[in-house]
């Protein structure tokens, strides 16, 4: 089963059935940040949704039975790596989602939808708990394990942290072999992680390489002596 990619939140007034229009997005910056930070630090622990990798939840003023259900839209043929939940909320909370104050039910409402449909699947709902409880607290300063490399004497492990400016901010920890920590660095700032490929570890230095796609050949590799 594929990792958890993403939790996007969307809002809607009208049934989220076929043939109405899909439910809309809305900009709440601040809590698309506490929502990358959650995905992460699930996706670290290897958690999963099953046969999906991205979850929308749908807020919506209509009637939900028992309030939250699986949402009666049709499966997309041809985009099937995500499943809509629908909500209902309060007019007061609908009319305030663009707002900082509308970030902490909104947060509830996420946690209890991966507790309700989603804790079973790997008796994940302690996980649950802390990974949204570590992403709340500390922001910008969690860390996510994202790449390591180990060698006979050393051991390179880089670290992912997500910006309030929508930017990823590696951190790079080198230890030795009794686990001491021997270098650490911060890297490069950057939208999306293309500069942030195979690794390459030796006594005294680590090479960077980016990834291999159309968007990194005008990238070079990071050299780092320690």
């Amino acid at each position: 089963m594929p990792l958890i990619k993403g939790i996007r939140v969307y809002r809607s007034n009208i049934e989220n059935i076929d043939g109405n229009s899909l439910p809309e997005g809305f900009a709440n910056k601040q809590l698309d940040c506490v929502l990358q930070r959650i995905t992460m630090k699930l996706r670290e622990n290897g958690f999963t949704l099953g046969d999906f990798d991205h979850l929308y939840i749908n807020l919506t003023t209509c009637s939900i039975p028992e309030g939250l259900a699986l949402s009666k839209r049709g499966k997309d043929a041809y985009h099937p790596w995500y499943r809509y939940y629908d909500v209902e909320i309060s007019n007061d909370l609908y009319n305030s989602l663009e707002t900082q104050e509308s970030i902490p039910s909104i947060i509830d409402i996420v946690e209890h939808t991966l507790q309700l449909f989603f804790s079973d699947l790997q008796n994940s709902s302690e996980l649950i708990q802390t990974s949204i409880s570590e992403a709340v607290t500390k922001g910008e300063r969690m860390e996510m394990l994202f790449k390591s490399k180990t060698s006979s004497k050393r051991k390179a492990i880089i670290y992912l942290r997500f910006m309030d400016t929508a930017q990823f901010f590696p951190l790079l920890k080198v230890y030795d072999a009794d686990d001491n920590l021997i270098f650490q660095k911060d890297l490069p700032k950057a939208h999306d992680l293309n500069a942030y490929g195979e690794i390459q570890l030796n006594n005294n230095s680590i090479t960077i390489k980016p990834r291999k796609n159309a968007f990194t050949k005008h990238l070079h590799p990071m050299k780092l002596t320690f």
